[in-house]
């Protein structure tokens, strides 16, 4: 098995007008968009590869003595394609130039790998709720999701939806960034997100994967990031969605409610060119979500006065006394479910003296009280890319990605609790490609990949409540206060059950792998190995 390719390749044959192999051609496929050139030259059958290209649209000479330059234009090379290029020369002075076409092949004939390709134009042109690519997944065919709303959330991919892949479970499938992992790993869940802006390609392989993406039986979705090119290109774009603009929905209508509050903004942009024409590239870009949710006003249900004295005569259900037995052994009903004063807990008592939990507004046995919720959630991610042509011989690249989301909620009642979620990624890779002779490449990646869930119970700046209400070292993990649960319906619970951290789970992979294409003949050999140092610390 050799490394996971996020590029592309070229491989043909050259001969003559009678089919004769023509050895020692010099083969230039050259970026159009970069100007980045690669070299190689036929072996004795005429073969040649030019193997680890990145994506793109590539001119590609063919040059021999005593024979006319053939030239290819406008070749599109996409992501883990094997493109099978042979080429006729004909005898003449190699400074005549003629121009060779060819129709497109209705075979795949280099692999056997089924596939679908999405380019940055299908990226940035379809409608993308939540611009989260992994929607896109699901125009491939053999790909589903039972519930494709799992996908569109706001917040961290982590937390989406993946594709179920020709019957595999959402876990079985492998997402790799530049040939970097790109899982959270101890879930296998989906890592960093790129923006849209920010992709070149991605390729999706849903059955007969080569062997250089073992170890996972669903999907493979490899992303390609994008470069900078020989001109500076720049972009930005607002997505902007309020309920100003929307009409209400036919079930409000019906009822006479009002529209539902939406303000969301996901903002950004990208700006990507040349430091040294020819030679070396950047492209950066940025993404911000802020997407608040407005405050909303509920009722919610308290012990009534009366309840508080222990007088429950208006419950429709009838209370028994847990410390007394009759003669049959059955429970005692307290007559006219009136519970004595000297029968309720102190705690019940300290909490119905205290000020946090305020007596009702209304008269109303339930909705007596109210509390207001509000939340957000904010997500910044980006990511700096940089390509550097050294030679002909030498390219490497190298790029940076983060992401941080904060996405808490609040109540303004005092013993109800609050939450908070964060996620913050980061994802890295540095690539080297050395063609050391035209039948011998070799390609090194070392890369980082740290993804963390982190959410749970947020601690209210409440003096220490639990213990003032009574509950022996309740406040040992702070002084939020734990669920209590009154174990009846007809009024609120109070506190959490995950005062602090709930689940806490930070992944890290550390991978390097290198890999070998070797030319012999009419044969191509790769070889290599992959290393992976997994780390799940888990709360």
């Amino acid at each position: 098995a050799w490394s996971q390719q996020v590029t592309a390749a070229i491989v043909g044959r050259v001969a003559d007008e009678k089919d004769a192999p023509i050895a020692l051609a010099k083969v230039t496929a050259k970026d159009e968009a970069r100007g980045t050139v690669w070299t190689t030259e036929t072996n004795t059958e005429g073969i040649f590869n030019l193997p680890r290209l990145p994506v793109g649209t590539y001119e590609v000479r063919v040059e021999a003595r005593g024979f006319q330059t053939a030239v290819r234009s406008s070749v599109l090379l996409e992501i883990n394609q094997i493109s099978r290029m042979d080429i006729p020369m004909k005898v003449g002075e190699y400074t005549q130039t003629i121009e060779v076409t060819a129709e497109a092949p209705l075979l795949q004939s280099e692999s056997t790998q089924l596939s679908t390709v999405i380019d940055s134009r299908t990226n940035t042109a379809l409608p993308l709720a939540t611009r989260n690519y992994i929607q896109l997944t699901l125009l491939s065919p053999g790909s589903v999701n039972p519930n494709p709303a799992s996908m569109i959330g706001g917040g961290p991919s982590v937390f989406g939806g993946r594709p179920y892949i020709n019957g595999n479970r959402e876990q079985a499938n492998n997402f790799l960034l530049d040939g970097m992992d790109n899982n959270q790993v101890s879930d296998n869940l989906v890592g960093f997100t790129p923006s849209p802006d920010a992709i070149q390609e991605f390729n999706l392989i849903t059955n007969n994967a080569p062997a250089e993406f073992g170890n996972f039986q669903g999907g493979i979705i490899s992303v390609s990031t994008k470069s900078g090119t020989n001109q500076y290109h720049g972009t930005a774009f607002e997505f902007f969605r309020n309920d100003v603009l929307n009409a209400n929905n036919w079930a409000n209508n019906l009822f006479g409610s009002p529209k539902q509050k939406i303000r969301y903004n996901q903002f950004g942009g990208g700006v990507g060119g040349p430091i040294l024409k020819d030679r070396l590239f950047f492209f950066a870009d940025y993404q911000g979500l802020r997407n608040n949710t407005p405050a909303s006003t509920n009722f919610i249900t308290v012990f009534t006065e009366k309840e508080r004295r222990g007088d429950f005569s208006e419950l429709d259900v009838q209370l028994f006394n847990p410390f007394e037995l009759d003669a049959s052994g059955n429970r005692v009903p307290f007559p006219n479910n009136q519970i004595p004063l000297s029968m309720i807990d102190i705690v019940a008592q300290n909490l119905f003296n205290s000020p946090l939990y305020p007596a009702p507004i209304n008269s109303n046995r339930q909705g007596n009280q109210l509390n207001t919720t509000n939340s957000y959630n904010h997500v910044d991610q980006g990511d700096l890319r940089i390509d550097y042509n050294h030679s002909q011989k030498d390219n490497i690249f190298g790029r940076y990605s983060q992401s941080q989301t904060n996405n808490p909620s609040v109540n303004s009642f005092q013993l109800l609790a609050d939450s908070f979620l964060d996620a913050p990624t980061y994802n890295s890779v540095v690539n080297w490609t050395r063609t050391i002779n035209p039948g011998f490449v070799n390609e090194a990646r070392f890369g980082v990949n740290y993804v963390k869930v982190h959410n749970g119970g947020a601690v209210k700046t409440l003096q220490p409540v639990a213990e003032e209400l009574g509950i022996q070292d309740g406040n040992d993990r702070g002084p939020g206060l734990f669920a209590l649960n009154f174990g009846a319906a007809f009024v609120n619970n109070l506190g959490d059950a995950n005062i602090g951290t709930q689940q806490l789970f930070a992944n890290t992979v550390i991978q390097f792998e290198d890999s070998l294409i070797i030319t012999r003949g009419e044969h191509i050999f790769r070889a290599g190995f992959q290393y992976k140092r997994i780390r799940v610390n888990t709360f």
